[in-house]
């Protein structure tokens, strides 16, 4: 029986170039921090009672309040677990009580264009629900099926239906990538008192990284490095001055994210700021070119055949194919292309 070769989708490649696995890396060291962070405060919890009460503590009481303080933080985590997916719940109730799906709207095609993507991403399809609000914005939500994406009103009034696209494909990469139940799981840490004040700080360094690989996916399945860029200056600074966002306001907000206070003051927010966002854009636009032009590896002589698509398939029956990726990032930032170093290299 002859083997079919294996074929790669606009949507796999797509996937593949997007992916970081460095964000794994960044998620991983978030959670240990936050581990030794909450089993440390059951345990001084512990001690401090015992002194205060006995006014000191035995080696044997230390080993039994060790393992209650170990005992007691797990149970914490578990229920706080259970509360944050059932409050995730929640949340889509109440997105099908106050919002309007997507898919009873003049915006109907959204939902199917969205499931054609779905598709080819291969990921569960998303549900898309407008709500009302004036600011330009969407987020998604979601442990397990089914996962939602929320419209604010504002990003239907304001933007195009090509911006439009690439603010869901960017929302659907969360999904995809699972940040969005990463996203449950921190709910545990982020709600124990004192160690909150720090969480979100924490959780910061990994939720900015995300941001970079949304619009990174978002730029490699959309293909327009010119239609991201305008969708992210939109829902940054507007529609009416969005076209003020030029080479010279640009290389002057360069300028000034790079100056120490302001790359401290970044690490306060959730998403990177906005120059960075677009420098990566530019960046890997170039990165992703590069890649297109090398010739694709293949196991056999039998070359590989671009389809009109641009979907890549092998005629190898022998071997598959490769995809080619990007090159990884330079460390550093050169001012005169812009190219960015990332948000992990001035925060992680």
């Amino acid at each position: 029986m002859q083997q079919q070769p294996y074929q790669y989708t606009k949507g796999k490649i797509a996937v593949e170039r997007a992916r970081m696995s460095s964000d794994n890396v960044v998620l991983g060291v978030t959670f240990g921090v936050f581990f030794l962070l909450t089993f440390g405060y059951f345990i001084y919890s512990y001690f401090d009672e015992v002194a205060k009460h006995l006014g000191g503590v035995t080696f044997l009481g230390g080993v039994i309040g060790l393992l209650i303080a170990l005992v007691l933080g797990c149970v914490f985590l578990a229920v706080s677990l259970g509360i944050g997916m059932f409050l995730t719940r929640m949340m889509r109730q109440q997105m099908l009580g106050n919002s309007l799906e997507v898919q009873y709207s003049a915006y109907a095609w959204l939902r199917d264009w969205s499931n054609e993507v779905a598709a080819d991403l291969e990921m569960p399809q998303v549900e898309i629900f407008i709500t009302q609000n004036p600011v330009i914005n969407a987020y998604a939500f979601g442990f397990a099926r089914p996962y939602a994406i929320v419209l604010h009103s504002g990003s239907i009034r304001y933007l195009t239906e090509d911006e439009l696209k690439v603010i869901v494909v960017h929302e659907m990469a969360h999904i995809k990538y699972k940040h969005t139940d990463a996203s449950v799981y921190l709910i545990p840490f982020l709600i124990i008192p004192i160690i909150n004040m720090a969480g979100n700080w924490i959780a910061g360094f990994w939720r900015r990284r995300t941001e970079f690989t949304a619009d990174r996916l978002a730029l490699a399945y959309i293909g327009d490095a010119a239609l991201v860029k305008n969708a992210l200056i939109k829902v940054h600074v507007g529609p009416d001055t969005a076209k003020d966002m030029n080479d010279v306001a640009r290389q002057w907000l360069q300028y000034k994210a790079e100056r120490p206070m302001n790359r401290f003051a970044q690490t306060f927010s959730d998403h990177p700021y906005l120059v960075r966002r677009l420098s990566q854009v530019d960046y890997w636009d170039t990165a992703f070119h590069a890649a297109q032009a090398q010739p694709v590896q293949t196991a056999s002589a039998t070359p590989v055949q671009s389809a009109p698509n641009g979907e890549m398939a092998a005629q190898s029956s022998a071997a598959s194919t490769q995809t080619p990726k990007p090159p990884v990032p330079p460390r550093k930032r050169k001012n005169s292309q812009g190219s960015p170093k990332g948000d992990n290299a001035s925060e992680a």
